[in-house]
C-alpha cells in the first residue's frame, strides 16, 4: 500500500481487496509462521545458539525440552553452573562466549546474593542474557511488562479476561463468526444425519451433562458417534481385554474403542461429530475458543484450575486441540487451560482458529 500511495501507480484502489487481504492474512500469517518454524526447524542452522548456566533439574529439563522442540527457535549448545568464585566464573563466560558466538545466555532461577553480579559479568561477553526469575518455575504468563519501581524491577501481569468489555467481544466474536458457519453447515448436517441413521440404530445426536462458565451445567451437542448399547460393550470388552483397564481409567479413552460405528469413526477422526455445539455456542453456553467441556467426575482432577476454568465458556476448539489432542496427558490439558485462560486475547482466539483448520484436516491426535 506504501508503495502504491508513494509511487501512485494506479487510482483504482478495491477497498474489498485490501479489507479481504488484510482478513485473510490474519489466518494465513499464523498458520504460514508455525510451518515454516516446524518445516526449517529441522535444519542445523535453524535457530539461535542458547547457552544454559545451570545444571539443576530444571536447567536439564529446559535442555531436553528445547530439543524436542526445535521450532521454539531456541538451539541448546551448552550447559554449566557458574562457580561461587567470580575469577572463575568469568574464565568460564569467556570460554562460552568464544565457543558459542552470538549465543543467548539463560539463567535459570537466579535466587541467591550473587545473582546480579553474574548477570553483570554475563553482560560482558553476551549481547542477549535471558533471566527467569525462580518465582515464574509455575507461572506461565504472556501479558506482562517490566515495571520500573525505582530501587527494583517488577513484572506487571495482566488479566484480560477480568476486564468486561473484552468479554463482550469475545462473545461477538462467536457470533458473527458462528451464525454464517451454522447457514452454510445446514445441508451437509442433514446429509451426516442420515448417514447416521443408516448405519447404526439410535437417535441421530447425543447429548451429556458438562459444566460450564461459573460451574454452571449443561447439555452439550454431538452428533451420536457410538452404539446403543455402548456400555455393554464397553463393560465386556474391559472384561475380555484387562490389560486396557488402566488405559481406560487414566482418560476415560480407549484408542480402539470397540462402542464406536463405522460412521462414528469417521465422525471422530473428523471432528464434524462437534458440529452441533455450534447450537451451544448460538445458546451463549459455549465459546468457539476455549477449554473443552469437562464432566463433574473431572473436577478432582482441575483442583485448583477448576476456578480457572469456570471463568471462560467452554470452546469447541482450543489449546488442547491444537497442541495435540488425544496424544497429550491429562496434565498437559489442565495446564494449557490454565494458560489459556492467564493469557487469553482476541488475537489468541483468532490464532487457534487457524490452527484448527490444518490440525481438523490431518486429524493429528484425534481417535
Amino acid at each position: 500500500l506504501a508503495l502504491l500511495f508513494a509511487g501512485k501507480a494506479s487510482v483504482a484502489y478495491s477497498r474489498i481487496v485490501l479489507v479481504g487481504a488484510w482478513l485473510l492474512s490474519i489466518f494465513l500469517l499464523p498458520v504460514t509462521r508455525r510451518f515454516c518454524r516446524h518445516y526449517f526447524g529441522k535444519f542445523r542452522w535453524w535457530g539461535t545458539p542458547l547457552v544454559i548456566l545451570d545444571r539443576s533439574n530444571t536447567g536439564r529439563e529446559l535442555w531436553h525440552y528445547l530439543k524436542r522442540h526445535p521450532w521454539l527457535g531456541l538451539s541448546p549448545a551448552d550447559i554449566f553452573t557458574l562457580p561461587p568464585d567470580m575469577e572463575e566464573a568469568r574464565r568460564q563466560l569467556k570460554d562460552a562466549e568464544r565457543r558459542h558466538p552470538g549465543a543467548i545466555a539463560l539463567m535459570l532461577q537466579p535466587s541467591d546474593a550473587h545473582t546480579a553480579r553474574f548477570v553483570h559479568e554475563a553482560s560482558r561477553y553476551f549481547v542477549k542474557i535471558l533471566v527467569v526469575p525462580a518465582q515464574s518455575s509455575g507461572v506461565r504468563q504472556h501479558w506482562f511488562h517490566a515495571c520500573d519501581l525505582g530501587t527494583m524491577t517488577g513484572f506487571m501481569l495482566m488479566q484480560n479476561l477480568r476486564r468486561r468489555w473484552r468479554q463482550r467481544l469475545k462473545r461477538a466474536l462467536d457470533l458473527v463468526l458462528c451464525l454464517p458457519v451454522v447457514v452454510l453447515c445446514s445441508v451437509p448436517g442433514l446429509l451426516l444425519c442420515l448417514l447416521i441413521r443408516l448405519d447404526s440404530r439410535g437417535p441421530v445426536f447425543y447429548r451429556q451433562r458438562r459444566l460450564g462458565k461459573d460451574g454452571k451445567a449443561f447439555d452439550v451437542f454431538k452428533f451420536r458417534t457410538m452404539r446403543q448399547d455402548a456400555d455393554e460393550v464397553l463393560a465386556r470388552y474391559l472384561e475380555e481385554n484387562p490389560d486396557l483397564r488402566d488405559e481406560w481409567e487414566k482418560d476415560r479413552k480407549l484408542k480402539h474403542d470397540p462402542r464406536i460405528t463405522r460412521v462414528g469413526r469417521f465422525l471422530r477422526k473428523s471432528s464434524l461429530d462437534e458440529l452441533p455445539q455450534l447450537i451451544n455456542v448460538v445458546r451463549g453456553e459455549m465459546s468457539l475458543v476455549g477449554p473443552r467441556p469437562i464432566v463433574e467426575a473431572e473436577i478432582a482432577k482441575y483442583g485448583e484450575v477448576y476456578a480457572d476454568y469456570c471463568r471462560v465458556r467452554p470452546g469447541i476448539t482450543g489449546l488442547w486441540q491444537v497442541s495435540g489432542r488425544n496424544n497429550t496427558t491429562y496434565e498437559e490439558r489442565v495446564s494449557l487451560d490454565r494458560y489459556y485462560v492467564t493469557n487469553w486475547c482476541i488475537w489468541m482466539d483468532l490464532w487457534i482458529l487457524a490452527r484448527t483448520f490444518p490440525v481438523v484436516l490431518t486429524g493429528y491426535g484425534a481417535y
